[in-house]
């Protein structure tokens, strides 16, 4: 970003600028301060979304019902794993299915702070915004992955559907776990309910900053201590915005962040744990695992139950060759009764 005008431009191919260190906030507060931040609605939206009525990235927080089922693609190997292990792989957000994903995140940013300084002559709450504010939010934003990793589990609110089979289930020879959504939230992490439409990105983007400027202003201080919070979690909650091309996938996102430890002697990813159904955990080992010529680096966090159980539903892929019993007896095996089980209704097969 450049302050020298009211507009922006990319810091660079990679979306990264890395003039300044800023506090960033790991796995362990990350789920306290959204917790902090949504129950109270923050004083940025106890203020301000009253007065506007308006969305902001804090409704991207996904709080499941007692009905809520969140599924979850996977093969047949992956299915025995996780029944296994009683764990659940939260791996890089980098190499997930958009690759130019963070590059997306950081666009909407842009086009977001383009639009309210666009908003200024009619808005006059916005006078004395520039580009300097959201230099500001950059600090935060850009070098994000350099001190907080983002590692993510993915869902769908839908157990059917196509894409999702041949994408993420072995071509539809898998399955999909229907986990109680309450189990989920119950894991150290933080629920995101992604969001396709351009339009109403851009308006929660906006919205968000507005929120933040005009709580600074008022209460003047350092940039830091009055909103630093809300643009750390801005930084992370813009992993809940994909391009529209992927909206059939209907995804929830659990949301987990590792520190990054720099020394002179190295690097590492550390799981620092956090609140898992109210009690606090300790990490777990970040482990790295090659898909093809990349590595890629994950953790596998235990899960947890809510209602007395963690996986209410499975379902067959349109060309699971498996019957009941496959099914049956591994779920029981491992403490998972009174599971229902379906098969997909679609025609597609391999």
């Amino acid at each position: 970003m450049t302050s020298g005008s009211n507009k922006f431009s990319d810091v660079g191919s990679s979306g990264h600028n890395t003039k300044k260190q800023t506090r960033f906030y790991g796995a362990r507060s990350l789920t306290s301060t959204v917790n902090q931040r949504t129950e109270s609605r923050t004083p940025i939206l106890k203020k301000r979304k009253a007065k506007m009525s308006l969305g902001t990235v804090y409704d991207r927080v996904f709080k499941p019902g007692p009905d809520c089922i969140l599924y979850h693609y996977c093969s047949s190997a992956t299915f025995l794993s996780i029944l296994e292990t009683g764990k659940m792989r939260f791996g890089d957000v980098n190499m997930m299915n958009d690759v130019s994903e963070w590059g997306y995140c950081y666009r909407l940013f842009e086009s977001a702070a383009n639009a309210l300084l666009d908003l200024i002559p009619e808005k006059p709450a916005l006078e004395g915004l520039n580009a300097d504010f959201f230099d500001k939010v950059d600090d935060y934003l850009s070098p994000k992955q350099l001190y907080s990793h983002p590692v993510i589990a993915c869902f769908s609110k839908e157990p059917d559907v196509l894409s999702q089979w041949r994408g993420y289930a072995d071509d539809s020879r898998g399955w999909a776990i229907g986990f109680d959504g309450q189990a989920i939230a119950a894991m150290p992490v933080t629920m995101l309910n992604v969001v396709y439409d351009s339009e109403q990105q851009l308006a929660e983007v906006r919205n968000f900053l507005a929120a933040m400027y005009l709580l600074w202003r008022e209460q003047g201080g350092e940039f830091r201590d009055v909103v630093g919070r809300d643009a750390s979690l801005l930084a992370s909650f813009l992993l809940a915005y994909k391009h529209p091309s992927f909206r059939e996938e209907q995804e929830v996102r659990a949301l987990h962040e590792l520190r990054v430890d720099l020394t002179e002697n190295g690097c590492q990813l550390i799981d620092e744990g956090g609140t898992a159904d109210g009690v606090e955990v300790a990490g777990e080992t970040v482990g790295f695992r090659a898909v093809g010529a990349t590595i890629v680096p994950y953790v596998d966090i235990p899960l947890q139950r809510a209602n007395g159980r963690t996986i209410r539903e499975v379902w067959f892929g349109p060309s699971n060759p498996n019957g009941p019993g496959n099914a049956l007896y591994p779920l029981s095996q491992h403490g998972h009764r009174a599971v229902a089980l379906h098969r997909s209704a679609s025609s597609y097969r391999v």
